[in-house]
């Protein structure tokens, strides 16, 4: 049987003939890893993997200075549950542990009838109760400050001094900087609740209209085929804030910027030295410049409540849906549709208002 039918074989979770049983921990993770999940489950999927199996691994061997599979039992997975949640991992983390050593478990006991005398020793284990998931959503107020500063970012970009006190604003600004670009990630992350990661895989073919002058005059401009977590797609819509600012960045910024490779909406500076082939913007690069964009903004907040540093891609995220939630009146299908999210649980965590928003609704009770 070739490799390929193997895994075939093996990730069906049917018998796969010619294994071979040591009673060992690591032996048969690695051949679970490499059946199972190496080349049929996502890259991210089988590091996740492999190291939760191999912390369960050192668990067990630092428990018992061996480890043999057939010794395995129910307690010592509840142990080593107890064990993560005592060194500071996160409910959902624990579950992830869990579900990835049942998974191996499940797999084992099919190809090795009997290997467990006990039966599978994660059967029965329930999952730790997840906390309420809470949304980082912003004040329609620490919105307003937000797009005002935003909207003055070319001021923050530019060289100060004597020297270039009698310059055009343009060549004051510094090489590597683009305020414009900078304002319309801002406003789309707002608009839309883009992730991050999907935000810098947009090409400017998945925009429409995507000329500037077009995005001006349009009612309406959609970004479509968005690919979202679990091989999701779908599309979503760019405000009239929005709108203006691409429609400002691709007139006065991309456009020198992009060479006959560049296809990302949003691009690098073109001088920027290690410059991707292409000019695609980071994911950590989007990090960053929101970080820098919080700082400023709280710089010149003096109340404590508006200040909205550190100010990362999932905040902006949070706050559209919650605003969408406020708007559609939680309606569960335009927020899935519109989030690329399957999981009814954080679809809820968008209906759930923040702190300060439940505070308010008993203030005149």
């Amino acid at each position: 049987m070739s490799v390929s039918q193997l895994k075939k074989s093996a990730s069906r979770k049917v018998v796969t003939p010619g294994l071979v049983h040591p009673d060992s921990i690591t032996h048969c993770i690695e051949q679970y890893l490499a059946l199972a999940i190496v080349g049929i489950r996502s890259e991210a999927v089988a590091k996740k993997a492999a190291l939760h199996l191999g912390r369960f691994r050192d668990y067990f061997w630092d428990a018992y200075g061996h480890e043999r599979l057939s010794a395995c039992v129910k307690r010592d997975v509840v142990a080593w549950q107890a064990s993560l949640t005592e060194r500071g991992l996160s409910p959902a983390t624990v579950n992830n542990h869990l579900a990835s050593l049942s998974a191996c478990t499940t797999w084992i006991a099919v190809q090795y009838p009997g290997v467990f005398p006990n039966g599978d020793p994660t059967k029965g284990i329930g999952e730790l109760t997840l906390p309420p998931l809470e949304p980082r959503a912003f004040t329609h107020d620490q919105v307003r400050s937000l797009k005002n500063l935003c909207d003055r970012l070319e001021r923050f970009h530019q060289l100060k001094g004597r020297r270039w006190a009698g310059q055009d604003k343009a060549l004051r600004c510094h090489a590597y900087r683009r305020p414009l670009r900078d304002r319309a990630i801002v406003f789309t992350l707002l608009s839309t609740g883009l992730r991050r990661e999907e935000l810098v895989q947009l090409d400017l073919n998945q925009l429409e209209p995507n000329e500037s002058d077009a995005l001006r005059v349009a009612r309406k401009a959609k970004v479509h085929g968005v690919r979202g977590k679990g091989k999701t797609a779908r599309a979503v819509f760019l405000s009239a804030d929005a709108r203006a600012a691409v429609a400002d960045y691709l007139e006065k910024e991309r456009c020198h910027d992009a060479g006959d490779d560049s296809v990302a909406l949003f691009l690098s500076a073109r001088p920027i030295p290690n410059r991707s082939s292409g000019g695609r913007l980071s994911p950590r690069s989007i990090n960053l410049i929101l970080a820098q964009i919080g700082l400023w903004h709280d710089a010149e907040i003096k109340d404590p409540d508006r200040r909205i540093s550190p100010l990362r891609p999932h905040d902006l995220r949070h706050t559209f849906a919650f605003f969408l939630a406020e708007t559609t009146g939680a309606d569960p299908y335009e927020l899935e549709r519109r989030l690329g999210h399957r999981s009814q649980r954080y679809i809820q965590r968008y209906t759930n208002p923040p702190e300060h928003v439940a505070a308010a609704y008993v203030e005149d009770f």
